[in-house]
């Protein structure tokens, strides 16, 4: 065995653009065999084989964030890049995910989540990677013994791959059966918006929790597909055909404070105008009630049954989900001032994260070129849509 000698020809392979030779070059300067330890120099090569799309150097970069080796710690980035590596079945990134979604670490904490990659990771561990398998295998039932029987199911579905479009079609034999579907009534309604060309649409979880049935009134009973509870998100399946058009995210640099925002929704039906209504406002803040950078804060007023609409920048494109507006009564007993317009949203970085995690195929679009609000509202009217909830 001669180290230098590895380093050599991975370095020649490297520098013709071979992904894993320069995967294994970082390596080598991570662990300073064959070469004097470089950790800034590892995490050069790393970045270039993991930009080719290689999964070990994927892999690696993400440890190097999440321990700030190299470059600023930055969980969210590990995330990013375990993600990347997970989906090409790397077992260790796989595992890696798994514990920063148990943890909650630069994503938001999701039991159900870490299931499937734990449940994943021991699946994919090789024969001589018994150890590691086996605490695979005990962080699983570690989160599995704090999932309700419902998150349990829902966790082993998704994690042996079970396709959306199967479980609807599972969800909808059984409604079809079920007596409870009769004499229902509208209890309450939200808002919600396309996010896919496959009919997929976005809307908050508490729009949907509890309910027998979910509607949407232009296509009738649809089904939640996919909910998270810690960021207030799910998803519903529609038919591909009910929208064309599909909100886009904003790509790049995200929105600053001040930014001017629209909000589109259905909010108090029935007591205003049926059609989707539009409110504009600026943005406050980007973080929520007790510094929570899951949230966004907004000026733009917002009602009952805008939760779940898309708050869209000056460009028309998605920076938020509208979630909760201030108890305004609650904040004037304590403090004998009624607050104007405090209202929040997840943020966009949030709501696409569970996207990913669903697989879904979502838009992004620059925010370089500013669209006057009544085109931005017109637009949005055409992919934001009423969410009812009947019991």
């Amino acid at each position: 065995q001669d180290d230098a000698e590895a380093v050599w020809w991975y370095r020649l392979a490297a520098e013709q653009g071979h992904a894993r030779a320069q995967s294994n070059l970082g390596a080598m300067y991570g662990t300073g065999r064959g070469v004097f330890q470089d950790v800034v120099e590892a995490m050069r090569w790393y970045r270039l084989a993991a930009d080719q799309g290689d999964a070990t150097g994927q892999l690696n970069l993400g440890f190097m964030y999440a321990n700030g080796e190299g470059v600023s710690r930055d969980a969210a980035e590990a995330v990013r890049l375990y993600r990347l590596a997970a989906k090409q079945e790397e077992a260790a990134a796989q595992f890696n995910l798994g514990l920063h979604y148990e943890l909650g670490i630069g994503v938001v904490q999701n039991l159900v989540q870490a299931h499937k990659w734990y449940n994943l990771a021991a699946a994919r561990f090789v024969a001589s990677e018994q150890d590691l398998r086996d605490e695979a295998m005990r962080s699983r039932e570690r989160v599995a013994s704090r999932l309700t029987p419902a998150e349990l199911t829902e966790a082993q579905v998704i994690g042996k791959g079970v396709a959306a479009e199967e479980l609807v079609a599972q969800r909808l034999a059984q409604s079809e059966l079920d007596p409870s579907r009769r004499s229902l009534e509208r209890e309450s309604t939200g808002s919600g918006f396309h996010v896919s060309a496959k009919g997929h649409i976005l809307t908050n979880a508490h729009v949907v929790r509890g309910c027998t049935e979910v509607r949407i009134p232009s296509v009738g009973s649809v089904h939640v597909t996919a909910h998270e509870d810690s960021s207030d998100l799910a998803l519903i399946q529609a038919p591909a055909a009910t929208s064309h058009i599909i909100a886009r995210f904003r790509q790049g640099r995200g929105i600053r404070p001040g930014a001017g925002v629209v909000v589109v929704g259905y909010p108090l039906r029935g007591l205003v105008a049926s059609g989707a209504s539009v409110s504009t406002g600026a943005v406050s803040a980007l973080a929520g009630p007790g510094d929570d950078r899951r949230l966004i804060q907004i000026s733009a007023p917002v009602q009952p049954g805008n939760s779940g609409g898309p708050v869209l920048d000056t460009a028309g494109n998605v920076v938020g989900v509208v979630v909760a507006k201030l108890d305004a009564l609650e904040v004037a007993r304590s403090i004998g001032d009624i607050p104007q317009n405090v209202n929040f949203a997840v943020s966009a970085g949030s709501a696409r994260a569970f996207l990913d995690d669903n697989g879904i195929l979502y838009e992004t679009a620059p925010s370089d070129k500013a669209v006057e609000s009544v085109e931005i509202a017109a637009a949005a009217k055409q992919f934001t849509v009423l969410v009812e909830c009947w019991n």
